[in-house]
């Protein structure tokens, strides 16, 4: 059989629709598309992370793989962030498949996330576009950098509202659920030193699936990556001192509609609703963390 050399062309379009990447605990489902000749990569994703188990055979610790039910539904998630929320940003020309993947992990974990800000496919494309790039009806070309400032809104429309527009007592009806986010590496100084550390979000909360509206108080873990995640009593015990600020001084939000499916008590997942809460707590307002209402 002849050997074929592939190579992109000034016209090449590469995508690919729910490809998954393992990534350590983590499983990653990514829509994806990119234009090698300009260099502009649009993705969505969404993240399965495994809960860990023991095999009883020999006592060593493994992790629970998704099901094919689990996977179809990250997919869709996936999949509808692409439609509508994607990232889409310029990233280098001619890269090959490692490169394009590597890319798209690393704008996940210190860029966009997952999702892109409303409005930027908008800011790329026109209506009518193939997706190839050029100028919109704004003005804007496809190589254009947002900066701050901009119209679009950036992280999420949940936003802290006023006493007089959120139902208290409706709210506080609900349960109470709680979450475990883990965040980000970053090197920071740790006593004294400059060394890895990563943050644990631990998060209670209430919600009304038909409203949107939620309130959440949260605690944060801040140690060295080397010593890994915390022991079940010290994740407890963070959860209580969450609940407490729930109790006592919680932040009021509202859920953006296309995710307020995910309040009811059955859903599958509670992942857009988790991100939502967290850009609100890393919006910092006063450059402090947005844990409890100050």
């Amino acid at each position: 059989m002849p050997s074929f050399t592939t190579y992109y062309g000034p016209s090449t379009v590469i995508t690919e629709q729910g490809v998954w990447v393992t990534d350590g605990t983590r499983r990653i489902c990514i829509f994806y598309t990119y234009t090698p000749a300009t260099g502009i990569l649009k993705y969505a994703a969404c993240v399965y992370r495994c809960c860990p188990c023991v095999n009883l055979s020999n006592g060593e610790t493994g992790y629970i793989e998704p099901s094919t039910k689990e996977m179809e539904e990250h997919s869709q998630t996936a999949g509808r962030r692409f439609e509508i929320r994607p990232v889409i940003f310029q990233s280098n020309t001619d890269m090959s498949y490692e490169e394009i993947i590597k890319t798209i992990r690393h704008e996940m974990c210190h860029g966009f996330g997952v999702k892109g800000p409303r409005g930027m496919n908008k800011l790329f494309y026109d209506e009518d576009s193939d997706g190839s790039g050029g100028a919109d009806s704004d003005g804007y070309s496809s190589g254009d950098i947002v900066s701050e400032g901009s119209e679009l809104e950036f992280l999420t429309d949940s936003e802290p509202v006023e006493d007089s527009e959120f139902d208290w007592e409706k709210v506080y009806s609900k349960p109470t659920r709680k979450m475990r986010y883990f965040g980000t590496t970053s090197i920071e100084t740790y006593k004294g030193e400059k060394v890895s550390v990563d943050r644990e979000f631990f998060i209670a909360m209430k919600g009304v699936k038909k409203t949107g509206e939620l309130i959440y108080a949260a605690a944060i873990s801040r140690r060295p990556s080397h010593m890994g995640a915390l022991d079940d009593d010290a994740a407890r015990e963070h959860f209580k001192t969450a609940i407490a600020r729930l109790d006592s001084a919680p932040v009021a939000i509202v859920i953006s509609e296309e995710y307020r499916h995910q309040l009811k008590s059955n859903a599958p997942h509670r992942e857009d609703v988790t991100y939502e809460i967290i850009d609100s707590i890393m919006s910092k307002p006063g450059g402090r963390y947005l844990i409890k209402d100050y």
